[in-house]
């Protein structure tokens, strides 16, 4: 099956967003390492929230590569947009975190 414009625009969004998501989920651990007290727990549910984004990340990607068409595919455009949305939430709390 021929990929579209769409196609191929979100599966190049899905690869960058796993990197990012694995970033994140990588800093937000370290300073949960690094930290004690409440912000450490902070650092959980960001890193949590990270997994999560990887998580819709990849399904969305699956959903798409191999789901065909109709509503498959229009559910996996929708989980990469839900990843997306939760990296940009991730950048803003990680710009204002210390390290």
């Amino acid at each position: 099956m021929a990929q579209g414009g769409l196609d191929k625009a979100v599966g190049a969004l899905a690869a960058a967003g796993g990197i990012a998501h694995a970033a994140f989920f990588m800093m937000f651990a370290w300073r949960t390492h690094a930290h004690e007290g409440w912000t450490a727990w902070l650092n959980v549910l960001w890193a949590g929230l990270a997994a999560v984004g990887f998580g819709s990340n990849f399904a969305g990607w699956a959903l798409i590569k191999h789901g065909g068409r109709g509503k498959t595919k229009k559910l996996g455009v929708w989980g990469v947009a839900l990843s997306m949305a939760l990296a940009a939430l991730l950048l803003v709390v990680a710009s204002f975190g210390s390290s």
